[in-house]
Parts: C-alpha cells; sequence; structure tokens
C-alpha cells in the first residue's frame, strides 16, 4: 500500500526531475555521497552546504539511516566509484552538477573557488566545462528567479 509520504515523494521527484517511480535506496546512497564530494572538492564543505545536502536528502525520502550518515560523512573519496555503483545515480550526473551548485550556494554565495570544484567534478564525471557552465547558468538563472517569485508574492517577507 502506498503512503502519504510515498505520494508526496513521487510527486517532488516526479516535479524535480520527470522520474516515474522514487530511486532505490543505493541510488539514493550513492547519489547524495557524490553530491557531498562534489561539493566538498575544494577541501572545505561549509555547514549550510552539508545543512542543504541532509535537507534535500530527507525531503526526498531518503531512509533515515541514509540521512544520519550524511550528516557526518567525510566527502571523500572517488566520486566516478562512488555515483557509478547504481544506474539510476550514474545517469544523474548532470543532475548531480545542478545540485552541487546549489549545495555550494547554500552558503548564500558561489565563489570561483566552488566554481572552479565543481568544474573539476564535472571533469571527473564526464562532463566538458561548457556543459558544466551550462547547468551552472540555469541554476543561478533560477535562483534570481526564486528570489523574485518570493519578493513579488510575499513583499513584506514571509509569514512563517
Amino acid at each position: 500500500m502506498t503512503t502519504n509520504r510515498e505520494i508526496g515523494y513521487r510527486w517532488l521527484f516526479k516535479d524535480k526531475a520527470n522520474f516515474g517511480a522514487l530511486p532505490s535506496d543505493e541510488a539514493f546512497d550513492g547519489y547524495m555521497k557524490a553530491l557531498l564530494i562534489c561539493a566538498n572538492g575544494d577541501g572545505t564543505l561549509a555547514p549550510e552546504e552539508r545543512e542543504w545536502a541532509v535537507g534535500h536528502a530527507a525531503a526526498l525520502g531518503a531512509t533515515d539511516k541514509l540521512v544520519d550518515e550524511l550528516k557526518t560523512y567525510k566527502a571523500e573519496g572517488d566520486i566516478e566509484q562512488i555515483i557509478g555503483a547504481d544506474h539510476a545515480s550514474s545517469e544523474s550526473r548532470r543532475y548531480l552538477i545542478y545540485d552541487a551548485v546549489r549545495a555550494c550556494s547554500a552558503d548564500g554565495e558561489y565563489s570561483d573557488k566552488e566554481r572552479a570544484t565543481v568544474i573539476k567534478m564535472g571533469a571527473k564525471l564526464g562532463l566538458s566545462e561548457e556543459l558544466v557552465r551550462e547547468i551552472e547558468d540555469i541554476c543561478l538563472e533560477e535562483r534570481r528567479l526564486r528570489e523574485k517569485r518570493l519578493k513579488l508574492l510575499y513583499p513584506e517577507g514571509s509569514p512563517l
């Protein structure tokens, strides 16, 4: 029987990535760990970046075990091996770069050092610098549109 939470997670995945089903626990594991490795590629994983990734995993329905593990995960290792361990996570390399830009921006900035790190991680995943920059542009444009939407819909600030 499908739970209400599963209905919600399916809706989120459909809205986020046009998935027709929920990813397996193995796909979640590889993807989320690879995300933290990518965000930590410069050797600095800001608390806000980790919190973004942990919250993102929890919001999308990752297991409690994985969410707890991500809270202290060292975010080191071979990103190619970790994301490549599962077909669905391996096929989500471009989305990983998208989410990495979002995670790296969670502390309020997306520095040149972070940009260089994301490009380097993209190269390790077989993605060209041009493609990584296209993904980055979309992500940053969406962030600007989000800010514009929030200012329009809540001109006095968030009610909660």
